[in-house]
């Protein structure tokens, strides 16, 4: 499993060599992510609690509206699917986690889809 620091490093070091300004948004991303606290359950390259990051980008990413319906599991969680996607674990919905702005789920769909 890739720590956030690592992966923090990595995706700068890609994001310089490419030319881009990928490296503040996806340490923004990765950022945000720990303090709402959604690293207690995924990680970034590994199934845990929930699925990775690179999983859920990988299902996402082949639906119509990504975006939109990755917000729609922050705010509701796993009563956004009507039952767990994955495994027998539910996301927990938005009383049971640090609140998060549609400024902030916006940036966390699109971090994840990234």
């Amino acid at each position: 499993m890739i720590s956030v620091p690592v992966f923090l490093a990595v995706s700068m070091a890609a994001a310089v060599a490419a030319g881009g300004n990928g490296a503040g948004k996806a340490a923004a991303g990765a950022k945000l992510a720990e303090a709402k606290q959604c690293m207690q359950c995924h990680a970034i390259d590994k199934d845990t609690i929930g699925p990775s990051f690179q999983k859920i980008k990988a299902v996402y990413s082949k639906m119509r509206n990504p975006e939109s319906k990755l917000i729609d599991v922050m705010r509701l969680g796993s009563d956004a699917h009507l039952g767990p996607l994955w495994t027998r674990a539910r996301m927990p919905d938005g009383s049971e986690r640090p609140p998060i702005s549609d400024r902030e789920a916006k940036q966390l769909a699109r971090w994840i889809l990234s």
